[in-house]
Protein backbone atom coordinates (compact mmCIF):
# COMPACT_ATOMS: atom_id res chain seq x y z
CA UNK A 1 0.00 0.00 0.00
CA UNK A 2 1.71 3.28 -1.01
CA UNK A 3 1.00 5.98 1.45
CA UNK A 4 1.38 9.66 2.25
CA UNK A 5 4.78 10.15 4.73
CA UNK A 6 7.01 12.67 6.12
CA UNK A 7 6.84 16.94 5.45
CA UNK A 8 7.73 18.50 2.85
CA UNK A 9 8.18 22.55 2.36
CA UNK A 10 7.71 23.70 -1.16
CA UNK A 11 7.36 27.22 -2.58
CA UNK A 12 4.16 28.74 -3.72
CA UNK A 13 3.85 31.36 -6.80
CA UNK A 14 2.12 34.19 -7.02
CA UNK A 15 -0.64 32.36 -9.08
CA UNK A 16 -0.73 29.46 -6.63
CA UNK A 17 1.33 27.51 -8.58
CA UNK A 18 3.22 24.62 -6.45
CA UNK A 19 5.36 21.64 -6.79
CA UNK A 20 3.38 18.48 -4.96
CA UNK A 21 6.16 16.68 -3.63
CA UNK A 22 7.78 13.45 -5.72
CA UNK A 23 6.89 11.11 -3.62
CA UNK A 24 3.29 12.41 -3.18
CA UNK A 25 2.69 12.31 -6.96
CA UNK A 26 4.27 8.64 -6.98
CA UNK A 27 1.58 7.59 -4.46
CA UNK A 28 -1.10 9.15 -6.48
CA UNK A 29 0.43 7.95 -9.68
CA UNK A 30 0.60 4.22 -8.40
CA UNK A 31 -3.41 4.49 -7.08
CA UNK A 32 -3.92 5.83 -10.99
CA UNK A 33 -4.55 9.19 -10.54
CA UNK A 34 -2.75 12.46 -12.03
CA UNK A 35 -4.49 14.78 -10.33
CA UNK A 36 -5.35 15.45 -6.47
CA UNK A 37 -8.78 16.77 -4.84
CA UNK A 38 -8.84 19.69 -2.38
CA UNK A 39 -10.78 20.77 0.77
CA UNK A 40 -10.56 23.08 3.20
CA UNK A 41 -10.10 21.36 6.59
CA UNK A 42 -13.08 21.58 8.90
CA UNK A 43 -11.34 24.37 10.85
CA UNK A 44 -9.93 26.33 8.32
CA UNK A 45 -6.29 26.22 9.71
CA UNK A 46 -4.91 24.21 6.49
CA UNK A 47 -5.98 22.31 3.48
CA UNK A 48 -6.72 18.75 3.04
CA UNK A 49 -5.21 16.78 -0.04
CA UNK A 50 -6.18 12.98 -1.44
CA UNK A 51 -6.72 10.86 -4.19
CA UNK A 52 -10.11 10.31 -5.58
CA UNK A 53 -10.60 7.03 -3.80
CA UNK A 54 -10.40 8.77 -0.44
CA UNK A 55 -13.43 11.37 -1.70
CA UNK A 56 -15.39 8.27 -3.00
CA UNK A 57 -15.13 6.90 1.09
CA UNK A 58 -16.48 9.56 2.28
CA UNK A 59 -18.77 10.01 0.19
CA UNK A 60 -19.34 5.91 0.92
CA UNK A 61 -19.91 7.46 4.92
CA UNK A 62 -22.03 10.41 4.13
CA UNK A 63 -24.50 8.24 1.79
CA UNK A 64 -24.95 6.37 4.99
CA UNK A 65 -26.86 8.47 6.93
CA UNK A 66 -30.65 8.57 6.66
CA UNK A 67 -31.33 10.62 3.53
CA UNK A 68 -33.17 13.08 4.86
CA UNK A 69 -30.97 14.01 8.00
CA UNK A 70 -29.47 17.07 9.00
CA UNK A 71 -26.11 14.92 9.54
CA UNK A 72 -26.19 14.18 5.83
CA UNK A 73 -26.67 17.61 4.63
CA UNK A 74 -24.31 19.27 7.10
CA UNK A 75 -21.76 16.26 6.02
CA UNK A 76 -22.25 16.54 2.10
CA UNK A 77 -22.22 20.60 2.27
CA UNK A 78 -19.25 20.70 4.27
CA UNK A 79 -17.24 18.05 2.63
CA UNK A 80 -17.83 18.21 -0.98
CA UNK A 81 -18.91 21.36 -1.88
CA UNK A 82 -15.71 22.91 -1.13
CA UNK A 83 -13.55 20.45 -2.72
CA UNK A 84 -11.74 21.13 -5.83
CA UNK A 85 -9.80 18.37 -8.82
CA UNK A 86 -6.78 19.74 -9.71
CA UNK A 87 -4.87 18.44 -12.35
CA UNK A 88 -0.73 17.62 -11.20
CA UNK A 89 0.97 19.44 -14.40
CA UNK A 90 3.66 18.14 -16.45
CA UNK A 91 5.94 19.60 -14.05
CA UNK A 92 4.21 18.35 -10.97
CA UNK A 93 2.63 21.19 -9.93
CA UNK A 94 -0.84 22.32 -8.73
CA UNK A 95 -2.88 25.57 -8.90
CA UNK A 96 -4.30 26.01 -5.80
CA UNK A 97 -6.65 28.69 -5.82
CA UNK A 98 -5.90 31.61 -3.90
CA UNK A 99 -8.64 31.62 -1.51
CA UNK A 100 -7.76 28.54 -0.40
CA UNK A 101 -4.15 29.76 0.15
CA UNK A 102 -5.32 32.63 2.10
CA UNK A 103 -7.77 30.94 4.24
CA UNK A 104 -4.92 28.71 5.62
CA UNK A 105 -3.01 31.30 6.14
CA UNK A 106 -0.13 30.48 3.07
CA UNK A 107 1.81 33.18 1.62
CA UNK A 108 5.20 32.14 0.13
CA UNK A 109 5.88 28.57 1.14
CA UNK A 110 3.89 25.74 2.49
CA UNK A 111 4.11 22.37 4.18
CA UNK A 112 2.86 18.78 2.48
CA UNK A 113 1.89 17.04 5.66
CA UNK A 114 1.54 12.89 4.69
CA UNK A 115 -1.22 11.70 6.70
CA UNK A 116 -1.15 8.14 5.67
CA UNK A 117 -4.42 7.89 3.46
CA UNK A 118 -4.13 11.61 2.78
CA UNK A 119 -2.52 14.69 2.76
CA UNK A 120 -2.54 18.19 4.36
CA UNK A 121 -1.05 21.81 3.09
CA UNK A 122 -0.12 24.31 5.84
CA UNK A 123 1.89 27.77 6.40
CA UNK A 124 4.79 26.14 8.15
CA UNK A 125 5.03 27.88 11.44
CA UNK A 126 1.55 26.50 11.95
CA UNK A 127 2.15 23.31 11.08
CA UNK A 128 5.08 23.06 13.69
CA UNK A 129 2.65 24.40 16.59
CA UNK A 130 0.22 22.01 15.44
CA UNK A 131 2.66 19.22 15.79
CA UNK A 132 3.87 20.39 19.32
CA UNK A 133 0.58 20.44 20.52
CA UNK A 134 -0.35 16.72 19.06
CA UNK A 135 3.26 15.58 20.35
CA UNK A 136 2.37 16.68 24.04
CA UNK A 137 -1.53 15.30 23.53
CA UNK A 138 -0.17 12.03 22.86
CA UNK A 139 2.53 12.05 25.14
CA UNK A 140 -0.07 13.37 27.74
CA UNK A 141 -2.49 10.04 26.60
CA UNK A 142 0.28 7.73 26.80
CA UNK A 143 1.48 8.78 30.51
CA UNK A 144 -2.12 8.26 31.09
CA UNK A 145 -2.94 4.88 29.87
CA UNK A 146 0.96 3.92 31.09
CA UNK A 147 -1.06 1.86 34.29
CA UNK A 148 -3.65 0.76 32.18
CA UNK A 149 -2.93 -2.78 30.38
CA UNK A 150 -5.60 -1.85 27.86
CA UNK A 151 -3.68 1.17 26.14
CA UNK A 152 -2.00 0.37 23.15
CA UNK A 153 2.16 1.50 23.46
CA UNK A 154 3.07 3.61 20.11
Amino acid sequence: MALFLSTYVNKVDKKGRVSVPARFRAVLATKGFDSVVLLPTINGDAIDACGMDVMEGLLEKIGGFDPLSEDRESFADALMSDAIELPVDGDGRIMVPLNMLEAAGIDGLCAFVGRGDSFQIWQPEAFEVRKKQARARAAQKRAASSGNDGGADV
